[in-house]
């Protein structure tokens, strides 16, 4: 999920980076610092710190708004665009900080999804 930082296309667009969208793809999109997948549900940060869709939020969530994209293309809410991804069984979560030993820092790098 960590990648290098690339320079704004000179349209002023920081998302540089383009994949082709498929069923399983997971679709995105932020308008008025509100963060939203495919399914109208709205990314916040929960109680617990994990990064998690639901609709509607959570009681007691965090954060269900301030989401951008930095210049440099990634994902950030308020001013911070590292997340943790931390190893639980044979899979990862997400989170706003560390929680634990097995977390590690990630930049979520914003794509633009386009029909193949």
């Amino acid at each position: 999920m960590s990648s290098p930082s690339r320079e704004a296309s000179s349209s002023g667009n920081p998302v540089t980076n383009v994949s082709s969208k498929v069923d399983a793809t997971l679709e995105m999109s932020i308008k008025d610092g509100i963060l939203t997948d495919d399914k109208g549900r709205v990314g916040s940060i929960v109680a617990n710190r994990q990064f998690q869709f639901d609709g509607p939020p959570q009681a007691g969530a965090l954060y269900a708004a301030g989401w951008s994209i930095t210049p440099d293309g990634n994902l950030a809410l308020g001013d911070q665009d590292v997340f943790y991804q931390c190893l639980s069984g044979d899979f990862y979560n997400l989170y706003d900080e560390s929680i634990a030993a097995q977390c590690h820092p990630v930049y979520l790098q914003a794509i633009d999804l386009i029909n193949c």
